[in-house]
């Protein structure tokens, strides 16, 4: 449903009965949007006028049909992405003159340069920001404040990330807003930065120039690593369908990029991330990048069988991250001290006890 080319025409067959389903699924793959812009290119779902669909938005009932349910799903991402895409232009020219200069990553660079032909068909959340200098994360965290922003309380985030560290401020928002926005002085969380540093992905930017952006390698490196390795993505077997779509419209923009990775020195778990990933986009572009390796497409097929069984992909996931969840350095992280002895013990212990129950949890409601 999801494929550029035949999508339209499996969406139109999908049945009543199957649309549950199916919608489900996009959303716990983090790609309803993008399933909703796919049906009202179809003409399966519709452009609602704007009052209908705030009225039906202000209603305590349910949608009542697969077409009326796309149908507003797209209505309000396609309000969420102009107005997260208006923030980002707002905040880069209010750094910018307040001496922080940034560069956008992930979603918000896509937006930039209008990557996606549909931007509402991306799921976004947030604005990542990278300030060029590091020393300034703080006072610009401070300046969006002063701006009218505040920040977010940790009851409206999730707390799942077994990677999370220093790499960003305090993540902020405004009522009156979608979404909220990450000051970051690093491109990526700790397990993840030996893709790509800061240092190399902003040589050359200057500091006077507004509107800097990143090259194009380095943000198609940055989607892939933040999908891929952030988190232990690739050994977790994760379909990450949101950054196959992002790196494949990049593809679409710039089809020298599979070359210009390959031409770059990676370290091997970053290669094979880089790999699986061109295989993905082949995968579901139809294309041929002319760098995948047949492991590779190996990989993305054992990630797709185990998509199509939940409960398995669940106990998997969390068999294989034991090793990594008990680690002593994302334990130290965790709990802001470096631990050692008895308190590493305990930690690990206490850890393993809470990521089992979890484990069970999920496969419950995965059967």
């Amino acid at each position: 449903m999801l494929e550029p080319e035949r999508g339209a025409d499996v969406i139109r067959s999908c049945s009543q009965q199957d649309w549950p389903r199916v919608i489900d699924a996009a959303a716990r793959h983090k790609v309803l949007p993008l399933l909703a812009a796919r049906a009202v290119d179809a003409g399966f779902a519709s452009v609602l006028p704007a009052s209908f669909a705030e009225m039906l938005s202000e209603s305590a009932a349910s949608a009542s049909s697969p077409e009326l349910t796309l149908s507003l799903v797209h209505h309000r991402n396609a309000l969420r992405i102009a107005d997260l895409d208006a923030q980002r232009v707002e905040l880069q020219e209010l750094l910018h003159s307040s001496g922080f200069p940034t560069v956008a990553l992930k979603g918000a660079a896509l937006l930039e340069r209008r990557i996606w032909p549909n931007p509402a068909a991306r799921r976004m959340t947030d604005i990542d920001l990278l300030v060029v200098d590091p020393a300034h994360a703080v006072p610009a965290n401070d300046a969006i404040i002063d701006f009218g922003y505040r920040m977010v309380r940790p009851d409206e985030v999730a707390g799942d990330s077994i990677d999370h560290d220093d790499h960003q401020e305090p993540a902020l928002l405004r009522d009156d807003r979608h979404g909220s926005v990450e000051i970051h002085s690093h491109l990526l969380p700790r397990f993840a930065r030996h893709a790509l540093t800061r240092e190399s992905a902003v040589r050359g930017l200057s500091a006077e120039t507004e509107g800097s952006r990143l090259a194009l390698a380095d943000v198609t490196l940055h989607v892939i690593a933040h999908a891929r390795l952030a988190d232990r993505a690739l050994i977790r077997a994760d379909l990450a369908l949101n950054s196959v779509f992002d790196v494949g419209y990049l593809f679409d923009s710039e089809p020298s990029l599979p070359a210009m990775l390959a031409r770059r020195r990676l370290p091997r778990d970053v290669r094979r991330a880089v790999n699986v990933h061109w295989a993905a986009v082949e995968s579901i572009f139809g294309v041929n990048t002319g760098v995948t390796t047949t492991s590779a497409r190996w990989w993305w097929q054992c990630t797709l069988w185990l998509a199509d069984r939940p409960r398995l992909h669940s106990l998997y996931r969390d068999l294989v991250m034991v090793p990594l969840f008990l680690d002593r350095d994302r334990l130290s992280i965790r709990d802001g001290r470096d631990l050692r002895g008895w308190d590493l013990a305990r930690s690990r212990v206490s850890h393993f006890v809470r990521r089992a129950r979890a484990a069970v949890e999920d496969a419950g409601g995965a059967a």
